[in-house]
């Protein structure tokens, strides 16, 4: 190790960092990572910056002897590495605890779904018992009720989209700060470099996060699934068992909910094909044939809305079989699933007035539950797949066989402990 006399400060300048502690620039560019963000040419120095916006950084470089964090603005030269350490950290908590939360929520889902369906037979007696008795107050009050514990978590889940929407994400954060202090810094003739710059030929980065925000919103749409699933079976049954024609739903049919619904389905499912999220426009695409069917099976459908169900069925078609071929990649539960589409095929295929056992119903069901609607978060070793999705794997570092992203297929790992091409080891996230 030399001494500070002996150093040439014009071959080898030197670096003061936050700390007090001070080294040669070569020394600490290999130790923060500097050949990851910026390229160089053969003599060593950085001509252009590195594209970074598929991959997370290592973690936020420390001082080489006192092991304190390098501070950001404190030592310039490095920042683009430490911004980039510090947004990933963010992007990592932000999706963990996203996780955690829509984990909570997937199970009072399925709470939901299962006392509905325990007390579908009594509580249509019930009402109908209200309804031949001209008791309108307490019929609507007992349908209101029925479905309070639904409006409660459709609040929570909406209040979870909000929190992760686009400008609570730590890379719209970061963004909007960056702003903010470009426009304050007007030295250096930064005005004129910033007016210079040409965007034409950047690519947008991969917003990692928006995946927790389509998560919330496929929490959404099994929601507005199971409630409008059992509206629908107790209009049906009550309708079955009365004969009166004046039969009024409190705030309207469901009938009118359908269309609204299948309409949203139809939009996430585009969403997740820009965000290459297979798996999530799957369960998607069955929750809207799911509604199709439903909605073509009801008996009172008059001709207008008759030819409008058959219009959701032929676009419910259309979209199971672009889901069958989705289903070919090999995300996880992708063959489950790809079980769950052929079954609602086979279903769309029968004629209108055809039962659908009980058995039948619980078996598509069945089909379509892959778990949580969460994300790669477990413990391990944290790396990008080629399409920018975190995840996790194994507690040895890199995995020992081939494997896949969770989310969309994509490799994720090689043998012999190296990664296939385009993944990159995301070290920041495994602390």
């Amino acid at each position: 190790m030399k001494t500070y006399a002996e150093i040439d400060v014009d071959l080898a300048p030197i670096v003061v960092l936050g700390c007090g502690h001070f080294f040669t620039a070569e020394t600490l560019d290999g130790l923060v990572g500097m050949y990851t963000a910026y390229i160089s040419n053969p003599e060593g120095r950085f001509t252009a910056l590195a594209d970074i916006s598929a991959t997370f950084a290592e973690k936020i470089p420390l001082c080489p002897d006192c092991k304190r964090p390098v501070r950001q603005y404190v030592t310039r030269r490095y920042n683009r590495i430490i911004n980039r350490a510090v947004a990933d950290e963010s992007s990592k908590r932000f999706l963990v605890t996203g996780k955690n939360e829509l984990k909570k929520v997937d199970i009072e889902l399925e709470k939901l779904q299962e006392e509905l369906a325990a007390s579908h037979s009594d509580f249509s007696r019930s009402i109908n018992m209200f309804h031949e008795r001209r008791l309108k107050a307490i019929f609507e009050n007992r349908v209101l009720a029925r479905y309070a514990d639904c409006d409660k978590l459709r609040r929570k889940i909406k209040d979870f989209r909000r929190r992760t929407s686009e400008r609570y994400q730590p890379s719209h954060k970061l963004y909007e700060a960056t702003i903010y202090a470009l426009r304050k810094k007007k030295s250096d003739g930064l005005s004129e470099k910033l007016a210079n710059l040409s965007l034409e030929n950047t690519q947008k980065p991969v917003e990692r996060d928006r995946r927790v925000t389509l998560a919330g919103e496929m929490a959404l749409l099994k929601l507005d699934f199971i409630t409008l699933d059992d509206k629908l079976g107790v209009l049906l049954a009550l309708k079955s068992a009365t004969s009166t024609q004046d039969f009024q739903w409190p705030g309207g049919s469901p009938h009118l909910l359908v269309k609204p619904f299948l309409k949203t389905c139809a939009s996430f499912i585009s969403s997740c094909g820009t965000e290459a999220l297979p798996k999530l426009a799957v369960e998607a695409t069955l929750y809207h044939a799911r509604m199709a069917q439903l909605y073509q099976s009801c008996h009172s459908l008059d001709e207008a809305d008759m030819a409008r169900a058959i219009d959701f069925v032929a676009d419910a078609k259309k979209n199971l079989e672009r889901a069958s071929l989705l289903c070919e990649q090999p995300f996880q539960h992708a063959e489950k699933l790809k079980e769950a589409v052929q079954e609602i095929i086979q279903l769309l295929e029968r004629e209108r007035y055809e039962t659908v056992s009980p058995e039948e119903v619980a078996a598509i069901k069945r089909a379509m539950v892959t778990g949580p609607t969460g994300l790669a978060t477990h413990s391990g070793h944290w790396y990008n797949c080629v399409n920018g999705h975190p995840f996790a794997i194994g507690e040895c570092g890199m995995p020992m066989e081939e494997a896949r992203c969770p989310e969309c297929g994509a490799p994720i790992g090689g043998s012999n402990h190296r990664s296939v091409a385009g993944v990159t080891r995301a070290e920041n996230m495994e602390d």
